[in-house]
């Protein structure tokens, strides 16, 4: 999670951005580990022998390791000067303190990586961003892209917690609460407008990520195994794929 114009002041923190891999909740913490394989196994599976990536928010540099330990030439771009100093030691990687809704005029690649960042950015703002990665690919490059769906159920109880009661029922029975700082969250529909005006074309799209409070936060390993099975069945189906968290996509550069 990073980006441009961060709404909560969490959201800037890179510590707290790592251990959200390493939640003690099952649930809470699959669903950032679920994302994180994804994102790993396209980036395997799509980046070419040798290749160069453009990452646009960089955040905790989780992805940016990772690049670096496959031997990736990685340009990292970030509007945060702490998300740049943190990876500036890392073989492989140019680290660019810069704002992707900006022109970025650093050549073109093979490969973007946008995870996680969309929903930072001022919806005014986002059709811009994506622009600018269709720029930063060569023909035929592909982009990686996540972010959360608009309906998702993370979401949806996340804007109930800024109401100052229900803050304050949610701190009591969880022991922490806190807004998520997404102020662009869009559909598949309206994301995939933005994606072909900005003249990409999707290679593959799935979603995952279900979250329910009471099954997430108190049933431990069956609770996160039961909404692991909830989501398989509803992945598919009209409305209720909606409220899946995480949508996810390879799209190529027309």
């Amino acid at each position: 999670m990073n980006m441009a114009h961060i709404a909560a002041p969490l959201q800037a923190d890179i510590a707290f951005q790592a251990n959200l891999y390493e939640d003690s909740n099952p649930t809470r913490r699959g669903l950032h580990l679920s994302r994180r394989e994804w994102v790993e196994t396209a980036l395997v599976l799509n980046l070419p022998p040798q290749g160069s990536v453009i990452e646009v928010g960089i955040g905790c540099g989780i992805f940016t390791r990772f690049l670096s330990s496959i031997g990736a030439r990685t340009t990292a771009v970030d509007i945060n000067p702490a998300f740049v100093m943190g990876v500036q030691d890392l073989n492989g990687v140019t680290p660019v303190l810069a704002d992707a809704t900006a022109d970025l005029d650093m050549g073109q690649h093979d490969l973007a990586l946008c995870s996680e960042v969309l929903e930072h950015v001022p919806p005014e703002r986002s059709a811009a961003m994506l622009k600018n990665l269709h720029s930063a690919l060569k023909p035929g490059g592909l982009l990686i892209l996540t972010t959360p769906q608009r309906f998702a159920s993370v979401e949806l109880m996340a804007r109930l917690l800024k109401f100052p009661p229900v803050l304050a029922v949610a701190r009591r029975l969880y022991g922490t609460a806190d807004e998520l700082g997404h102020i662009n969250l869009l559909t598949a529909g309206q994301l995939g407008v933005q994606l072909r005006h900005a003249g990409f074309a999707i290679e593959s799209h799935t979603r995952f990520g279900f979250y329910l409070p009471f099954i997430a936060e108190f049933g431990g390993q069956a609770g996160w195994r039961t909404l692991r099975a909830i989501e398989r069945v509803i992945r598919h189906m009209p409305l209720l794929k909606g409220l899946i968290w995480t949508q996810a996509y390879v799209l190529r550069k027309m």
